[in-house]
């Protein structure tokens, strides 16, 4: 193996540059090196930041040896990332627990780490540097690798970065950046499952002490974030391709202890973004319904059967919690977004409830509840908002109630659905209209039929048995009858 690129020779035949010697004095040289690389190290950690206070032109000097170092750890890397810098198997764990050690791979991040302290060149340029730029690329291969030491350093450098939005007039930031790589990592084919599950975790768990029921755990000194200024376009790509890999382990998994807690992680995590707290759940409804809305979703079709009892409570309160919102924000002219984040949020917990769960009791309560005030405020005279309100929880009840496959769930609430077909508002009538034409009432009439058909045998073999029983009963009475006239009779006789 060598990091120079294969030469030719003058026959023009591509020939791969080699050293005869052994393995062993192989690893010696190799170890020889990378102590000088190591040496190198202590040396920016000594004396790299004294630059600052120097010229111009020695921080730029010291800017181009590390733009060329860094290309070339970056051959070194992909000749090693198999062999000597190899992450290893990754273990399925709920947080990245792996800690630094002597090993290569160890020593080569915490190069990355000094050269990328000494990257800043104090100048306010808009933009990442090249040395910067190399590094985040270097943290991405390695990440792709399935490293989870370089998933720890990036996480760690993008701080809350992954989850708060940054002021764009500031050009790039170099945490952003490895807030990023973090998601652009995800897409590596090389990516193992287990590993996209432990960062997806560690991710999860993070974004819980900033905005989830762990806040507590953030160091009192920490800057209190506001709901406003989440971002979830970073955070909702880990969360798709992390699920998808947890599915996928979960499958052919025997033992699903530990898929179990990832699972509750990730509905704890959906539970504080459709639960928010009462005083930033008009915040959070207003600026990022159509995120939760997407992360639903993508939680919804990964999480296995055996999990819906986790999410059928979750979405009703979220549900209800969506409603509630909805109709306070009519007496506040000022949260119009508000309003309409809250109809979103109940679309997709009602939504969630009736393609994964149709058969509870919530969806046939708020059904009933929704559409059956939709179709009476329509006989009454009430505030132009509300009614808006209504009709627009009553659509968004309509538009899920055309994604289930539930045919019984749909022929529980056929009167409704006429009855919405004779109201006002157009798009109200639409939406209803289309249910009824999706709905197979012929298939629905003969299928009750069989079950009424079917109820009405078993309510004979359950007659017949019942008379059987009794004239059993009667049987048995009569024996009973005859031993106690013979009781009393032989009694006598031994009495006389």
């Amino acid at each position: 193996r060598s990091v120079r690129a294969a030469t030719k020779d003058k026959k023009n035949e591509t020939a791969a540059p080699t050293l005869p010697v052994d393995n062993a004095l192989r690893q010696q040289l190799f170890e020889l090196a990378f102590a000088t690389i190591d040496g190198y190290r202590q040396y920016l950690e000594e004396n790299g930041t004294k630059n600052s206070d120097e010229s111009l032109g020695v921080d730029s000097l010291l800017t181009q040896v590390l733009t060329k170092i860094i290309g070339e750890l970056a051959k070194l890397y992909e000749c090693c990332k198999n062999d000597e810098m190899s992450p290893g198997v990754c273990a399925l764990q709920l947080n990245i627990t792996i800690e630094n050690d002597d090993g290569y791979e160890s020593r080569f991040l915490y190069l990355l780490q000094v050269i990328a302290n000494n990257a800043e060149d104090g100048s306010s340029s808009r933009y990442l540097n090249q040395v910067q730029k190399g590094v985040i690329s270097l943290l991405q291969n390695m990440a792709s690798n399935s490293s989870l030491r370089a998933f720890k350093a990036l996480a760690t450098t993008s701080g809350d970065y992954m989850f708060v939005q940054s002021n764009e007039n500031d050009g790039e930031s170099f945490e952003l950046e490895a807030a990023k790589t973090v998601a652009s990592a995800f897409e590596s084919d090389n990516l193992s499952d287990e590993a996209k599950v432990t960062v997806m975790c560690s991710v999860l768990s993070h974004y819980l002490k900033i905005y989830g029921s762990e806040k507590e755990k953030i160091p009192s000194d920490a800057t209190e974030r506001k709901t406003s200024e989440a971002r979830y376009d970073i955070v909702t790509k880990v969360i798709d391709s992390g699920c998808h890999a947890a599915a996928n382990i979960d499958v052919a998994a025997d033992d699903k202890t530990i898929l179990d807690s990832i699972w509750e992680r990730i509905v704890t995590v959906v539970t504080s973004l459709i639960l928010p707290p009462a005083a930033s759940r008009y915040d959070g409804y207003a600026h990022h319904s159509k995120s939760i809305l997407d992360i639903v979703a993508i939680v919804l079709t990964h999480l296995p059967p055996r999990k819906y009892s986790l999410a059928e409570p979750m979405l009703e309160q979220g549900a209800n919690r969506a409603v509630a919102v909805a109709f306070e924000c009519i007496e506040d002219v000022n949260k119009p977004d508000a309003a309409e984040g809250a109809v979103h949020v109940f679309l997709a917990c009602f939504m969630g409830l009736c393609q994964k769960m149709p058969s509870c009791s919530a969806v046939t309560s708020l059904t009933n509840h929704i559409l059956g005030e939709a179709i009476d405020s329509n006989d009454e005279d009430g505030s132009v908002l509300f009614s808006k309100t209504q009709q627009s929880l009553a659509i968004a009840v309509c538009e899920s109630l055309q994604t289930t496959t539930s045919q019984d769930l749909l022929v529980g609430v056929f009167p409704l659905l006429c009855r919405l077909t004779n109201v006002e508002n157009d798009g109200l009538r639409r939406v209803a209209g289309r249910i009824l034409c999706g709905m197979n009432l012929a298939q629905a009439i003969s299928r009750e039929r069989q079950r009424a058909q079917e109820a009405d045998i078993r309510a004979q073999e359950v007659e017949e048995e019942n008379n059987a029983m009794l004239e059993e009963i009667e049987y048995l009475q009569a024996e009973n009858d005859e031993l106690q006239r013979q009781l009393a009779l032989f009694t006598t006789e031994a009495d006389a």
